[in-house]
């Protein structure tokens, strides 16, 4: 079971590329997801865009669990 999901920054790279992790823990431990952006021109807009990102990554995970389980891409 996931008890939190949280968005960190990492770190700056260089040419505006922003490192962020998206971190799900649960009680057997925790699994860290690199997202890489570009700079967006402030912490609110870099925010919203590694939002987006996570958000697209979790809905390809969930259809591709879901294919893998044998259940049409839409069921729920």
């Amino acid at each position: 079971m996931i008890t939190a999901i949280d968005v960190i920054r990492v770190e700056e790279h260089a040419k505006g590329r922003m490192l962020y992790s998206v971190r799900a823990s649960t009680v057997a431990g925790r699994i860290d997801l690199p997202i890489a952006i570009l700079e967006q021109g402030s912490p609110t807009l870099d925010e919203a865009a590694v939002l987006r990102s996570t958000l697209e990554f979790a809905e390809q995970l969930t259809a591709s669990v879901r294919t893998r389980l044998g259940q049409s891409p839409a069921a729920r």
